[in-house]
């Protein structure tokens, strides 16, 4: 993360060389890292090359003004998440009201203040620093979820392949005693009998731990590489649905709660499943954390309505629910009623930000006291035929 503000990188698109010249001047004592160009073609070209984290805009210029400009940032998955501020002298009503909705985070007026740049600017630098930190924090929750993954898979993994050995050995020990057996010429028809007998069950055996390891590996690996790459992809719900909980399986097996999944095996997504899986994750964290008191023995339902272009993905506990405030502050980060036993106050916020952000849907709650949550995550079936929304902007 950038700490020093000096190293924090400032585009300057103004078709006038004495107006980039003073804005330079300005920010001189920030000592930012800035470049500038002359027109917005320019702009955009420079954008496919250099690392910017904020652009200051001039609106009136020839060919491609600063509107169409901002527009085309903002349509740019690669840098629509840059603020930009307009520097214009054009203040009427209308004309500010457009700044906006082209996706300004902010606009400095003609002819300009060095104070007040410096100000806007600095304030912008100091959102983005907040956005950075978040982002970090969000990586940080992640790479820790998976580590404990990691661990409850190593030992999920341990008892199937501890079975398997003592079943090798097992089939090594008789298949040596009826050799024996027949080298001596003592080998009879009902020590062969019990030997084939014996050597069915221990194969049965062998093959059953072999496909459970070998599917909460596959598993694992599916969901840790999508959510480490975050890639777009087509994929049926319903099969990853089972990948996810298949993971959690080791987390799962340490409660008496029932899980059921609902879904179409029909439907399918093309999405980002990394983010979903990340989502399912810490809500099954949640109600783990949060629904059920010790020993209790919960019900986990996950289901799945399909209506036309767009799918709302259900999950509900049976839990204790929640009250009043718990409801309203579930998504806000920090809160939690768990602080100091386990509860980060991350968890649903993260879901939230996920699912908005990054899957462009939306994530709502129903809860009350007594009778359990239900989360309902509201997607297009097909992401990448959604018009892009602006992304969470500093200063919006």
């Amino acid at each position: 993360m950038q700490d020093n503000i000096s190293t924090f990188s400032i585009l300057i698109v103004d078709d006038k060389p004495l107006n980039i010249d003073i804005l330079r001047k300005y920010l001189d004592d920030d000592h930012y890292l800035i470049s500038a160009t002359t027109s917005g073609e320019k702009a955009l070209r420079l954008l496919d090359k250099v690392k910017i984290d904020l652009i200051l805009l001039d609106v009136m210029m020839p060919d491609m003004d600063g509107y169409q400009t901002c527009l085309a940032i903002k349509k740019n998955i690669n840098t629509r998440h840059i603020p930009v501020i307009f520097v214009t002298a054009k203040i009427a009503p209308e004309d500010l009201r457009q700044c906006f909705a082209v996706g300004a985070v902010d606009l400095i007026t003609k002819p300009a203040h060095q104070d007040i740049v410096r100000a806007r600017v600095k304030n912008q630098i100091v959102q983005i620093k907040q956005i950075k930190l978040e982002k970090k924090l969000l990586e940080s929750n992640k790479l820790a979820e998976l580590g404990s993954m990691v661990a409850e898979i190593t030992h999920e993994v341990a008892s199937p392949l501890g079975n398997l050995r003592l079943s090798i050995d097992y089939l090594v020990e008789k298949n040596n005693s009826i050799i024996r057996a027949f080298e001596e010429q003592k080998l009879s028809k009902n020590m062969l009998s019990e030997y084939l007998i014996k050597t069915e069950k221990a194969l049965q055996m062998s093959s059953s731990n072999i496909n459970l390891a070998s599917n909460v590996m596959l598993s694992f690996k599916q969901v840790a590489v999508d959510q480490c790459s975050n890639n777009l992809l087509r994929f049926n719900l319903l099969h990853y649905m089972n990948d996810i909980l298949l993971t959690l399986r080791p987390k799962l097996k340490k409660h008496t709660h029932e899980v059921n999944l609902d879904i179409d095996e029909r439907i399918e997504l093309n999405s980002y499943p990394g983010v979903l899986s990340q989502v399912i994750i810490n809500l099954v964290n949640n109600t783990l954390l949060h629904a059920f008191e010790d020993n209790q023995t919960g019900k986990i339902d996950i289901s799945a309505q399909l209506n036309g272009h767009r799918i709302a993905i259900i999950y509900r506990d049976n839990g204790i629910g929640m009250d009043k405030n718990s409801k309203e502050n579930a998504f806000k980060k920090y809160f939690t009623t768990k602080a100091g036993q386990g509860g980060s106050g991350l968890g649903l916020a993260i879901c939230k930000e996920l699912v908005v952000d990054i899957l462009e849907g939306e994530l709502s709650l129903e809860s009350t006291l007594g009778a359990g949550v239900c989360f309902t995550i509201a997607l297009d079936i097909d992401i990448a035929d959604k018009e892009p929304r602006p992304v969470r902007q500093a200063g919006r």
